[in-house]
């Protein structure tokens, strides 16, 4: 059951959605995807600051400059409300200080002379210079971050400037990993010539982590005495279950014969892209599970086509779409047409632009000219080989 790179995307997002929303406190909000969304709950700032250390007046008091005025207080940041002043008089006003009521323009400390209780300003300013109005950065009702917004350091730090504590984050998506073969080795075990290690586990896990709580249920033999229970249960305690090997036609590839055994209805077995051709979607009851490829260069992108775009709109992300830039093939990039080739590329710039060229070899079974590239090239299914010159959509990795 084959379905091209659109369609088999499309079930896989149709089928997906965010779970019911948790209140969290900042310390625990990064990282985490918004479930509400945030307002000003006042103007900032809530009043007119000075933008640095100086002093404030009446732009409209003064007429001809040098300009000699009386000083008549300070306003220090979080201090009382200073004087107010009148014409030919100014306060010295601090950063994020107050700036008086009758004062609309600032002057530097350092664009001064002051001699005693008098200040002269030698060089006119415009008026408003250096002072930030009230509701300049943000008004009062204004949102500023929508729901679906991941939250990092600076929008954390916003959420604390804003005056909020405690904010509603979707749930990080509970995802299952089993690995089966059995030639797979985990790193730590003994080295055997006709084994394999299990990079899958962590190709998975790094590019799932920023989202999902992620739970490892080891390796498993190619027996399917034993993998229908681990399966079964792993489904279960899980919105997705991911399994890495046995998804081809092969006379030990037993994943849809599982997924069928435990009763999940099969989307795909198949889909038009390389590398990478075997993915098996399944469902059941809510519960969702992916076979991937064995292959670490097949399972990473089918994971970074596929996987990862769902599990980005399960976790709250608006933007779950994988980000796209544009290059010019310094070489050809060789495809066919009637499937979608991600090419390995490694990119540089000159004059202003991107250029991409091969990696290195592109053999599935060829993971180091991925873990080396810094980008995949996608070339269309109509297409066919990207000659050079052409201009081509690449996923920097």
């Amino acid at each position: 059951m084959t379905r091209t790179y659109e369609e088999a995307k499309a079930a896989l997002l149709e089928s997906v959605t965010s779970g019911t929303p948790e209140t969290v406190t900042l310390e625990n909000a990064q990282g985490r995807i918004l479930a509400q969304s945030i307002t000003a709950r006042f103007d900032i700032p809530e009043a007119a600051k000075c933008a640095i250390d100086g002093y404030t007046f009446a732009f409209d008091s003064i007429k001809e400059y040098p300009a000699t005025l009386k000083i008549i207080g300070e306003s220090r940041a979080g201090g009382a409300t200073p004087p107010a002043v009148g014409p030919q008089e100014a306060v010295f006003t601090m950063t994020g200080a107050l700036v008086p009521q009758g004062a609309d323009t600032a002057v530097r400390i350092e664009d001064v002379k002051v001699e005693g209780d008098t200040v002269t300003i030698f060089k006119a300013p415009k008026k408003g210079d250096l002072i930030n109005p009230k509701g300049d950065e943000v008004t009062k009702g204004q949102e500023v971050l929508a729901p679906g917004t991941m939250l990092d350091a600076k929008t954390v730090a916003l959420l604390a400037n804003l005056g909020y504590y405690q904010v509603r984050v979707y749930p990080k998506v509970r995802v299952g990993i089993v690995v089966t073969g059995d030639e797979v080795r985990e790193p730590w075990e003994e080295r055997e010539s006709a084994g394999v290690r299990n990079s899958n586990h962590y190709i998975l896990r790094g590019l799932l982590a920023p989202f999902a709580e992620i739970r490892y249920y080891g390796i498993v033999q190619d027996e399917p005495e034993k993998m229908i229970p681990l399966f079964d249960a792993a489904l279960r305690e899980n919105d997705l279950l991911l399994s890495s090997g046995g998804a081809s036609k092969g006379k030990y590839d037993f994943t849809k014969t599982i997924a069928e055994a435990l009763g999940l209805t099969i989307h795909f077995t198949h889909t038009n892209i390389r590398p990478g051709r075997p993915l098996i979607f399944g469902t059941r009851e809510g519960q969702r599970f992916l076979g991937l490829p064995g292959y670490p260069a097949a399972l990473m992108v089918n994971a970074l086509a596929f996987l990862l775009p769902s599990v980005r709109k399960m976790a709250g992300l608006n933007d779950y779409e994988n980000r796209t830039l544009t290059a010019i093939a310094e070489e050809p990039l060789r495809s066919k047409t009637g499937r979608i080739d991600f090419v390995r590329v490694r990119l540089h710039s000159e004059a202003g632009r991107l250029y991409a060229k091969s990696a290195g070899s592109q053999q599935t079974s060829n993971f180091l000219t991925l873990a080396q590239s810094d980008a995949l090239a996608m070339i269309d299914a109509e297409h066919g080989s990207a000659e050079a010159g052409d201009v081509v959509t690449v996923w920097p990795l």
